[in-house]
């Protein structure tokens, strides 16, 4: 599967891009292109996860250390 990337300007302006999914070699440079892109435009990124299987049975744990683990349910 490609990674894919499509950008969108909305009519109020808003920039909306939207992903395949994001292959791992792929993910930092597409999490640094957002960035980027947050950077030279302003504003704050507001960031929506597309439902997926995986993450269906599984929690996101954050510790008081900051530590993420992931736990099946």
């Amino acid at each position: 599967m490609a990674d894919e990337m499509e950008v969108e300007i909305m009519p109020d302006g808003v920039i909306k891009v939207s992903t395949s999914s994001i292959s791992e070699a792929n993910h930092m440079n597409a999490d640094e292109l957002l960035a980027e892109l947050e950077s030279a435009m302003g504003g704050t990124r507001v960031t929506e996860q597309r439902e997926h299987e995986f993450w269906k049975t599984r929690s996101v744990v954050r510790n008081k250390a900051g530590k993420v683990r992931v736990k099946g349910n």
